[in-house]
């Protein structure tokens, strides 16, 4: 299967990203590894609405569908429902949307608003991959208020302040830290393989502890309680 890539840097012309092209691929002919997805932009063309794949080493692949098909087309090539998996990490991070999306090893999508749409119902958000972000700071080229340096030092513009992407970012931290209560099989996988301490069996114990701990605390307060009230009774004097 040929690989069709090319190297670019990632500006912003009217409030849009537009890649230098050299070329332009269709989705049934690449897909990079996925530990090598450093970034999945939307960003308009002669063609319209499109998505440019960044990869860790700063090159950029365009591809000539949207992204929402993007990542519809990455979830269903590692067999994961997205609808099941964005359920699971709401339950986790406690968003009704925008949540991080850890789909593969080395490939944890974390979503973050990169243009203002020119038609209604188009896409604002791109997504940074947690693994490839190497520095998020302020920018000094409006409107966006953000740029995220990655893997390949290929930088992206971002119109949120520097506080919510730091808050996206440790979003995906806590996604790979609190596993789900209910999970499906196919979702422990996934983020096990993510995250190398993802332990889901070890869950059930570390609730049961927790539970023992509260009940000795408990017991130590209500002892606690008891002999002050004792103390206080030993110390009144007799009527």
């Amino acid at each position: 299967m040929p690989i069709y890539s090319f190297s670019v840097t990632i500006g912003s012309k009217n409030g849009t990203y537009v890649p230098d092209k050299q070329g332009v691929v269709c989705m049934s002919q690449f897909f990079p590894a996925y530990a090598q997805i450093a970034a999945i932009v939307p960003y308009y063309d002669d063609a319209g609405d499109t998505t440019a794949l960044v990869s860790a080493d700063g090159s950029t692949t365009t591809v000539q569908s949207r992204i929402r098909t993007v990542i519809q087309r990455l979830a269903k090539s590692r067999a994961i429902d997205l609808a099941v998996l964005r359920t699971q990490t709401r339950e986790i991070t406690k968003r009704t949307n925008l949540e991080p999306l850890p789909l593969a090893p080395g490939l944890v999508l974390v979503p973050v608003k990169v243009r203002q749409p020119r038609v209604a119902g188009d896409a604002t958000t791109g997504y940074i991959n947690y693994h490839a972000v190497t520095a998020v700071a302020a920018s000094t080229n409006k409107p966006y208020q953000t740029t995220v340096t990655l893997s390949g030092k290929a930088t992206l513009p971002v119109l949120w302040t520097v506080a919510t992407v730091n808050h996206q970012l440790a979003l995906a931290h806590l996604v790979a830290n609190t596993p789900p209560a209910n999970q499906t099989a196919s979702a422990a996988g996934v983020l096990r393989e993510a995250f190398p301490g993802y332990a889901p069996e070890l869950l059930t114990l570390a609730v049961k502890l927790i539970d023992v701990f509260n009940d000795i605390l408990s017991i130590k307060q209500y002892q606690a309680a008891n002999t002050t009230v004792q103390t206080t009774a030993n110390r009144l004097p007799p009527l």
